[in-house]
């Protein structure tokens, strides 16, 4: 049995294993224990934490921040390279893959809090079974999506104005990228972020790579399309090798707990992009499109709270019982989110114009996005914090948090019911809301740590 020491993968990475990896949370475990013999202050183990954690913090957010520049120049290569027939075909496809991710990240926070759990538990504890849930999730739910949109690839096709092709190449990326989230999932409750942004990273430098090549050789839209496919698949089948020993096969599928895993996950995914259709729906195309434009950047910020649960969301997990730990982690989560969103609120509202018209174009109709930006960015401030908070809702798979999201989503659709076509007024809601719902996730994320810390 081969235990990984490094967290970055080699040439050709070993498998991580269950028993590998319970070693190495016991070693910090026991470090701690012998540290902390002689009384210590707060500060001195926040100090003690910092140190600790920033490093592979900032590891983490650097790999992560590869992945982003290597999505941009994606874009940027396939857009100049494509023009825009070709390069609406590629648009209608990723249209599809980026939505099949959304619950393909639903289950790989739920793989993570269900792996994270278990390695805490002793191995005679984790009854056997053949299969393990979070396989037969993503085959179900990868299954089914696929062939819904495999079915409907006529409709598809012609609402998004692109070929069958497409929307069929489309659908069999999205098995795979189910496939893949479960790997990422184990990765991740086993506490390897590194591992997790390094195989996301590599998928998106992948595809820049393939869509390079195909576009060197003269190919079309369709040969960067099926390089796409084949990044994707090549990544699931690494990372499905090297997490073959992390198996959690005592879990069902579909239980309560992976069930509010996904709804979580889910249900804010919802409520921070479905405001863009809402204003497409209730405003005129040039509005909307300004909107749209504005909120690409505005929402910047909520990468932060992405790339802090990488690596803070099986720490939790692991740290469950221990308040002061859990209590400090939240704190860090939000002044680290708080500062972040503060700096893009501060950035756009000296260069916004000026950024605008980089990605968008100088005088193509997309001027009202500049003066819209600077407020949108602070309105969804209160949203990434409330996705900083919801890492350890997460942790602990809060089915409160699900109904907080779910009043939220109401209280937004109402909103924009009543308040649409005024753009600035919609924009002062989503703060509002957002601002309402960080606050009852910290209100319920206080209660939770407080009755957990009396069960001891």
């Amino acid at each position: 049995m081969t235990t990984v020491h490094p967290e970055v993968a080699p040439q050709r990475p070993a498998p991580v294993t269950l028993d590998a990896v319970r070693a190495e949370l016991a070693a910090p475990a026991a470090t701690e224990v012998l540290a902390h013999e002689a009384p210590v202050s707060a500060r001195q183990m926040s100090l003690g934490y910092l140190r600790r954690h920033a490093w592979p913090l900032i590891s983490v957010g650097g790999l992560a921040a590869l992945g982003i520049a290597s999505t941009s120049g994606f874009h940027v290569v396939t857009g100049r390279g494509l023009g825009p027939a070709g390069f609406g075909l590629l648009a209608a496809f990723l249209a599809i893959v980026n939505i099949a991710s959304i619950g393909a990240s639903a289950l790989q926070n739920s793989v993570a809090v269900v792996t994270a759990a278990a390695l805490t538990s002793p191995p005679a504890d984790r009854p056997r079974r053949g299969i393990d849930g979070a396989t037969v999730e993503a085959l179900v739910l990868g299954g089914g999506f696929a062939a819904a949109v495999a079915l409907a690839s006529p409709l598809l096709a012609d609402a998004l104005d692109t070929s069958r092709l497409a929307v069929n190449l489309a659908a069999l990326t999205i098995v795979p990228s189910f496939l893949f989230s479960v790997a990422l999932g184990r990765l991740q409750g086993a506490g390897k972020a590194r591992l997790v942004s390094g195989y996301s990273t590599a998928s998106q430098v992948l595809r820049l790579l393939l869509a390079v090549a195909a576009l060197a050789a003269g190919l079309g839209a369709v040969s960067v399309v099926v390089a796409v496919l084949v990044a994707i698949v090549a990544v699931a089948v690494l990372a499905g090798w090297q997490t073959r020993d992390l198996l959690i096969t005592g879990h069902s599928a579909f239980s309560r707990k992976s069930t509010v895993l996904m709804l979580l996950t889910l249900s804010f995914a919802w409520l921070t992009n479905i405001d863009v259709v809402l204003v497409r729906i209730h405003s005129v195309d040039d509005a909307s499109g300004a909107f749209a434009a504005a909120a690409v950047l505005a929402k910047m910020g909520l990468l932060v709270p992405t790339v802090l649960s990488l690596y803070l969301l099986p720490r939790f997990v692991f740290r469950g019982a221990d308040a002061g730990a859990v209590r400090f982690g939240v704190n860090i989560v939000l002044a680290t989110v708080l500062a972040s969103g503060l700096a893009l609120a501060g950035v756009v509202a000296l260069i916004g114009d000026t950024l605008v018209a980089i990605l968008f174009g100088a005088g193509s109709g997309y001027a009202p996005a500049a003066a819209l930006l600077p407020w949108m960015t602070v309105a969804y401030l209160p949203w990434a914090l409330a996705q900083g908070l919801l890492i350890s809702h997460t942790a602990r798979a809060s089915s409160r948090a699900v109904v907080a999201l779910f009043v939220a989503g109401v209280l937004q659709w109402v909103a924009a019911s009543m308040l649409l076509p005024d753009l600035r007024a919609m924009i002062v809601a989503i703060g509002i809301i957002g601002a309402l719902t960080a606050g009852a996730l910290f209100v319920l994320d206080r209660l939770d740590v407080a009755r957990e810390a009396r069960h001891g």
